[in-house]
């Protein structure tokens, strides 16, 4: 029995004379060996900092590639601030339609209405109500978003952006008609049903082109010319939010294209966004060194780090009550 309690003494002696080093409960703060404890330590934070930030630009990188930038945080917050302004811009036209006032450049809009649930309207006229065009702003937004780091030609994105206003049409037609075999697809359609190894958009575009084909749901085609006017228009309402702007290019003597990018004013917005975001979600990892104490200061505590891009000296650390 005495052998085992020496051993525990030994062993507890070792244990603290390890802690003593490091400085644990305050002692010899000042020791060569509590300072290059705490640079190791600031090495480590630092380390886990620029994980974290090769981590956020490899992500946002491989969406830039995938062509789904829209489901990056810059691209989400994009979403949210530009959602209801151009539902407010669209909202206004159809109501100038609705007067006759629309002429020539809004007939193409006849055709949004068609992504309108029955609920949108009230004794056949439409609703007072701007965010019934919430879910359209929404897919004008996604397809435009998803290739706003690169310049794309006016007629594809016009194009992609009618095709996905026309689906929409097609999908609030079928929850109209079947809405139980509508709900039965849409609760299939959750996250964890779509598997991993698809594109999750391409995914449910293929299972509910499946279902309504498979229901018989009569639906008449826009056709190219309806789908390329419709997304001229979205682009036009974008170009005056400032979000895109387009430009003619002539590519020889016969030959001119219009090409879609975005402003500058959005690709500084973009850049200052991920700039202050980047470093958030550090790879956080154990630390190297006892956490610091939470005294009264909600920001000296845990790790030693003080912030990002800021010089932490351990002479400095050191000294923080």
């Amino acid at each position: 029995m005495s052998n085992i309690l020496n051993q525990q003494q030994l062993d507890l002696a070792e244990q603290l004379k390890e802690l003593v080093k490091v400085g644990v409960g305050g002692k010899f703060k000042d020791t060569s060996d509590y300072t290059a404890k705490i640079q190791e330590e600031l090495e480590f934070e630092e380390a886990m900092l620029q994980g974290g930030i090769d981590r956020f630009n490899k992500t946002i990188k491989e969406a830039i590639a995938k062509g789904q930038e829209s489901t990056t945080l810059h691209g989400l917050v994009l979403q949210q601030k530009y959602i209801t302004k151009l539902s407010l811009l669209i909202h206004g036209d159809i109501k100038i339609m609705e007067t006759g006032g629309a002429g020539n450049r809004l007939t193409a809009m006849k055709l949004l209405c068609q992504c309108l649930p029955e609920m949108a309207f009230k004794d056949k006229k439409l609703k007072e109500e701007v965010n019934i065009w919430d879910t359209c702003s929404l897919i004008v937004l996604k397809n435009v978003i998803d290739g706003i780091s690169n310049e794309t030609t006016m007629n594809k994105l016009a194009i992609k952006i009618g095709t996905g206003l026309m689906m929409e049409a097609r999908i609030t037609m079928f929850k109209d008609q079947a809405k139980d075999k509508y709900n039965q697809v849409n609760k299939w359609l959750v996250d964890k049903n779509i598997p991993q190894t698809k594109n999750r958009y391409d995914y449910k575009r293929k299972v509910w082109t499946y279902m309504m084909n498979k229901n018989d749901l009569v639906f008449n085609d826009w056709g190219k010319e309806g789908r390329l006017h419709l997304g001229v228009k979205m682009i036009e309402y974008l170009s005056k939010l400032g979000l895109i702007k387009h430009q003619n290019r002539k590519l020889n003597k016969f030959k001119t294209i219009t090409y879609v990018e975005a402003t500058r004013k959005i690709i500084d917005e973009i850049r200052n966004f991920n700039i202050k975001n980047e470093a958030l979600q550090p790879k956080y990892l154990p630390m190297l060194m006892p956490p610091r104490k939470w005294e009264y200061n909600p920001f000296v505590g845990g790790y030693y780090g003080r912030k990002h891009n800021y010089e932490n000296k351990p002479e400095d650390i050191k000294e923080i009550k």
